[in-house]
């Protein structure tokens, strides 16, 4: 149905004007569109709509429940390749952020989903360029190193850090500022699997490199 322009329009106006039940079930639809081989040209389609992902960001920001929805309907347009760019330049990489960065004060459950979405999305230089711009970007992945709670999203987590410290000092400099040596070392001592304790430890070495590239004092 919704390969006719004429109903692609009632799903954005009912997407746009419903209550927070309807939304969340358009997101479900969503999820099904982009899980399927036989709906990818209507998945490219959604990626497209700028209005659309613009509410999907708009819709991470809202309550518990909505904005859960809106972080899986995202994640799943971002399988799709092409969907990336266009998500990126609504204000994804932000939305994502701001949802985990706030995850522990509204105890929400997807900021590993949330986290495995920036991976997905650090591919892109635009997207690279939108976290370390965000205020509270290093930040966020930071939170996700070490989680007393559980373990999920450390392993994206260090891969993303990872990503922006190789080609950033100014990266590097904000991470160990913002308290990331601490997180690596609380998690090396965790119970963590060994993936990813040998992902910190890289990590620890990238950010070691810090002080080499900085002249020495005597």
């Amino acid at each position: 149905m919704l390969r006719e322009e004429s109903k692609l329009e009632s799903f954005q106006f009912l997407f746009d004007q419903g209550t927070s039940k309807i939304k969340r079930s358009l997101c479900q639809i969503i999820e099904a569109i982009s899980s399927s081989l036989e709906t990818r040209e209507l998945c490219a389609k959604l990626g497209k709509n700028r209005k659309l992902l613009k509410g999907l960001i708009l819709l991470v920001h809202q309550t518990y429940g909505a904005s859960e929805a809106g972080i899986k309907a995202i994640s799943a347009l971002c399988c799709l390749e092409s969907n990336r760019e266009n998500m990126v330049q609504e204000g994804g990489i932000n939305g994502l952020l701001t949802y985990i960065y706030d995850a522990q004060r509204h105890e929400r459950n997807l900021a590993p989903k949330a986290m495995a979405t920036i991976e997905l999305l650090l591919g892109l230089e635009s997207a690279k360029e939108a976290l370390i711009n965000d205020p509270n970007g290093i930040k966020a992945l930071i939170k996700m190193v070490f989680r007393v709670s559980d373990h999920q999203g450390s392993e994206s987590a260090i891969r993303s850090l990872m990503i922006i410290c190789t080609d950033s000092l100014q990266a590097r400099e904000e991470a160990i500022g913002a308290g990331v040596l601490t997180q690596l070392l609380l998690l090396l001592q965790s119970q963590c699997s060994g993936r990813t304790k040998t992902k910190a430890r890289m990590l620890l070495k990238l950010l070691g490199s810090k002080w080499d590239e900085e002249p020495k004092h005597l």
